[in-house]
C-alpha cells in the first residue's frame, strides 16, 4: 500500500487552502516544502498543478505527490535544465530522510539536499546558531563547525584522549572540542535564543520557509514580526481554529497555538493537566522552570477567561518538550556510544554518489562571522 498524506482545510487571513498532515514519519521535508507552495503566495502560479491534486482529494498518495513536485520542478523558471528521472529519484528522500547539515553559523553545508529547495525557490532555515556578539571566544571554536563536523571533532578528540591518536591538529581540535560540548549541551533543541532573534530578522514580513529543528521540518511564516508554524498534526485536522503554532522560546514555555487569522485558540483541557505540567518542569532539563512557575501562578490567579488560553500554551509548551526529550536523548546516546568500536562509521557524512545533480551547485568558502548573512542568503531564497 502507497504511503499516504492526509489533507485538511485551513483559512489563512480569510483566504482558504488546504494542505498537507503529517503521517507516522513525523514532519517531513516534503510536506513542509509542499506547504509552502500550496499556501504561499508567491508560489501559487507555478504550483496550480499542487493545488488541484490537494483540493480534490481526502488523502494524497505518496507517489501522487513526488510526480506532481517533479512536474511543477521541470515547469518552473529555475527548472529548464533539470532530469524529470532524476527529480523522481530525489523527491521521495525529502520524505524517507533528508541527509541535512546545519552549520552552527546559520547556513547549511551545500549539496544535492539544498538545490532542492532553490530549484522550488523556497528558503530552508534554521537556528541552531552560536552567538558571537556575547562570546565571541566560542563563537571562534564553534561557528566553523556543521553538526556532522562537530560530531567529528569530538569523536577524534576522544580518541586522543582514550588512545593517544595522532591528528595534525590535535591541540586544535581538542580546545575546539570543549567548546563544542558545552554548545550542544546548552542547544540540546537545535535552536538557540540568539537563533531565534536570527530567523526574525532574516525573514521578510509575511514571508513563508521551511524550517529545520529537532531533526524535522516544518513550515514557517512570519506575521507582524513573529514566527509560526504551521500545525500538520493529524491530531488536530478536525480543528480548524487550530492553524499556527507561534515560535517565541526555545523550550516551548512560551509558544501557543493560534487560529489562521492569528488569534489565540483555546483547547478543551481535562483537570489532570495541573499533574502533568508540573512533571514536565521536572522531567524535562531544557524547561525553564521559573517561567513554567510563573505562569502556573499566573493561571491560578489570574481571570477565568484567560485559563483556556494558558492551557493551550501549555500543551503546546508540553508537545514541544517531548520533541526536545527525544533529541536531547539521541544526542546523549550518541555520545555515550563514542567509547565503542568504529566511532567513525557513526558519525561520518556518508559519500555522495559519484554522478552529480544537473541543478547542483555549491557556495565558494563559508567561513566568517562577518559573511554569515551572505551566506544564509546564497543558500536559500527566503519568499
Amino acid at each position: 500500500m502507497d504511503v499516504s498524506f492526509l489533507t485538511k482545510i485551513v483559512q489563512i487571513n480569510g483566504t482558504q487552502f488546504k494542505i498537507l498532515l503529517q503521517n507516522g514519519q513525523g514532519a517531513c521535508a516534503l510536506i513542509a516544502l509542499a506547504n509552502v507552495l500550496l499556501i504561499s503566495p508567491v508560489h501559487a502560479r507555478y504550483a496550480l498543478g499542487l493545488s488541484n491534486l490537494v483540493r480534490s482529494k481526502e488523502t494524497v498518495t505518496l507517489n501522487e505527490l513526488v510526480q506532481t513536485l517533479a512536474d511543477i520542478g521541470v515547469q518552473n523558471p529555475n527548472g529548464s535544465n533539470v532530469d524529470r528521472e532524476q527529480l523522481l529519484q530525489i523527491l521521495p528522500q525529502l520524505y524517507s530522510g533528508l541527509n541535512i547539515n546545519p552549520e552552527f553559523n546559520g547556513s547549511f553545508e551545500d549539496g544535492m539536499e539544498m538545490s532542492i529547495f532553490r530549484l522550488y525557490n523556497v528558503g530552508i532555515v534554521h537556528g541552531w546558531i552560536i552567538d558571537g556578539d556575547n562570546d565571541p571566544s566560542a563563537y571562534e571554536h564553534v561557528s566553523k563547525y556543521s553538526y556532522m563536523g562537530a560530531q567529528k571533532a569530538l569523536v577524534q578528540s576522544y580518541e586522543i584522549q582514550k588512545n593517544n591518536a595522532q591528528f595534525e591538529n590535535a591541540e586544535q581540535i581538542q580546545s575546539d572540542s570543549t567548546y563544542l560540548k558545552s554548545f550542544l549541551a546548552r542547544s540540546a533543541t537545535q535552536l538557540t535564543d540568539y537563533g531565534l532573534n536570527h530567523l526574525r530578522e532574516i525573514l521578510v514580513e509575511r514571508s513563508y520557509a521551511v524550517l529545520f529543528r529537532n531533526d524535522h521540518f516544518c513550515t514557517l511564516y512570519k506575521n507582524n514580526s513573529e514566527l509560526f508554524t504551521l500545525v500538520t498534526d493529524p491530531t488536530y485536522r478536525n480543528r480548524r481554529d487550530i492553524t499556527w503554532q507561534s515560535l517565541k522560546s526555545v523550550n516551548g514555555s512560551q509558544d501557543a497555538f493560534y487560529t489562521g487569522n492569528f488569534i489565540p485558540t483555546s483547547l478543551e483541557r481535562t483537570n489532570t493537566t495541573t499533574t502533568g505540567q508540573n512533571e514536565s518542569y521536572i522531567s524535562n532539563p531544557f524547561s525553564d522552570q521559573h517561567a513554567g512557575r510563573a505562569a502556573s501562578d499566573q493561571a491560578n490567579s489570574g481571570a477565568s477567561g484567560m485559563q483556556q488560553i494558558e492551557d493551550d500554551e501549555e500543551l503546546a509548551r508540553r508537545l514541544q518538550e517531548q520533541e526536545d526529550m527525544r533529541v536531547a536523548n539521541n544526542m546523549q546516546n550518541g555520545y555515550a556510544n563514542r567509547s565503542g568500536n568504529n566511532p567513525r562509521e557513526r558519525f561520518e557524512r556518508p559519500e555522495k554518489p559519484s554522478k552529480k545533480s544537473k541543478f547542483l551547485s555549491h557556495n565558494g568558502n563559508k567561513d566568517g562571522k562577518d559573511r554569515k548573512r551572505d551566506k544564509l542568503k546564497k543558500s536559500c531564497v527566503i519568499m
